[in-house]
């Protein structure tokens, strides 16, 4: 049997490539082969230059009528269509297509992805899964043509797969992604050392969509590592949710291997990091280690909504942190904290407030635009206010959207909120 992995295009007003790499279907691809297999990949991302901006291009915006009047227009991020026609001919013939899907508010990137496998090979039987399909099942199979969805993790949708493709229950077992899977030369790579987070942030969906925290053993990260490093990578992103959770059983042994064996790379994390998790001996080592993008998760600087929303961090514990990492040697210009702006109930002198906290401490603040997911305690909340319903398109999730509709700012305080945000 043949299956083709895809990785869609993105649909969205704005997208960067801050190392983005398919690690879904990186595991997607190693359970495949205990079932020998074969598997290709089309990743609608690559190859494109990381940290950096993706090809775009402009399209109609789906859902008419808005009034919206925003600064960029929306458009698809990616290969070209010509370019993905000529990697399903590279691919030839398949009996099977997965298709992942990451931001449930890029669904029309999906639906363009099977518009046009359906075009190359009409009746080949379509698998969803990923994000949007685990938190918009119904929005899926109602608006795209598939054949089957699967919710959740992996591990929960091993049976119906078996059933669906009508595999044999016995397997093997399996290899790991990059001895599956051709590498595709870019110089960067992604990897998770674990799946899901101990946390539940009112805003997060992680345990709705991994079913809990699940730690990998080290050696096997680090073996993904040695491989990237082999094939030239010298840049690599940790997309944990929770990275610095027991740290020396999970990470240190792997940055001491590296240091043994002097090999050298460049480590970024673009999802925050737990700040009540560095203490002196992880700031030495983030240092040692060489990362060069550090963010840290402040969210807030409101004590109450700091404890409704989970109690993850304190303005002491973030304060300390980056008091550690610069103590340590990392540069400032390494560090940077976000802070959501948008939460249900949240005014924008509480982020202003956030904003000065932050750059009182000599780092950069990011502003993240609040978009709200289903199932979430801050998806509940707004439902019980009368903002949202369940049946709202997930379009009008999306974070400019949602922002600039239902936040009530005034957006020229907003404006000079984000000069601020920008001043040295």
């Amino acid at each position: 049997m043949k299956a083709l992995l895809v990785n869609p295009w993105i649909s969205d007003f704005a997208a960067y490539n801050f190392w983005i790499r398919p690690l879904g279907l990186y595991r997607l691809a190693s359970w495949l082969n205990s079932f020998d297999i074969k598997v290709s990949l089309i990743d609608c991302l690559s190859p494109f230059k990381a940290p950096g901006k993706f090809k775009r291009k402009p399209v109609e915006f789906p859902l008419k009528g808005l009034g919206l009047n925003f600064d960029r227009s929306f458009a698809r991020y990616g290969t070209s269509r010509n370019e993905f026609r000529k990697r399903l001919s590279t691919v030839g013939g398949f009996d099977v297509v997965f298709i992942t899907s990451i931001m449930s508010y890029w669904y029309p990137g999906v639906k363009w992805t099977i518009e046009e496998i359906r075009r190359h090979q009409s009746n080949v039987p379509i698998i969803l899964g990923g994000i949007y399909a685990t938190l918009w099942p119904e929005h899926a199979r109602k608006n795209l043509e598939i054949d089957l969805l699967c919710e959740g993790p992996l591990e929960l949708n091993e049976n119906s797969l078996i059933t669906f493709l009508g595999l044999d229950k016995k397997r093997h077992k399996p290899q790991p992604w990059y001895k599956v899977l051709p590498w595709d030369g870019v110089n960067y790579g992604a990897i998770r050392t674990a799946i899901g987070c101990p946390f539940s942030c009112s805003y997060c969906a992680s345990r709705l969509l991994t079913g809990g925290f699940k730690p990998q053993d080290y050696k096997e990260v680090l073996k993904e590592i040695l491989f990237l490093y082999k094939k030239g990578v010298r840049q690599i992103a940790f997309y944990d949710d929770a990275l610095l959770v027991d740290f020396k059983k999970r990470l240190l042994p792997i940055f001491e291997y590296l240091e043994k064996k002097s090999i050298r790379l460049e480590f970024h994390t673009p999802n925050g990091l737990h700040a009540r998790f560095i203490d002196e001996e992880v700031a030495r080592w983030l240092y040692k280690a060489n990362f060069k993008t550090i963010r840290l998760s402040l969210e807030t600087i409101s004590y109450e909504r700091q404890q409704q929303t989970g109690g993850k961090v304190s303005n002491k514990d973030f304060k300390r942190a980056v008091a550690l990492l610069l103590d340590a040697g990392v540069k400032r210009e390494y560090i940077g904290a976000y802070l959501l702006i948008g939460l249900p109930g949240q005014d924008l002198e509480e982020v202003e407030k956030g904003v000065r906290f932050v750059k009182s401490l000599g780092i950069r603040p990011y502003l993240a635009e609040f978009s709200p997911i289903p199932k979430t305690l801050e998806w509940e909340r707004l439902k019980k206010d009368g903002v949202l319903s369940d049946d709202i398109d997930p379009l009008l999730t999306n974070n400019t959207i949602f922002f600039r509709l239902f936040s009530g700012y005034n957006m020229e305080k907003f404006k000079k909120l984000k000069v601020l945000v920008r001043e040295n």
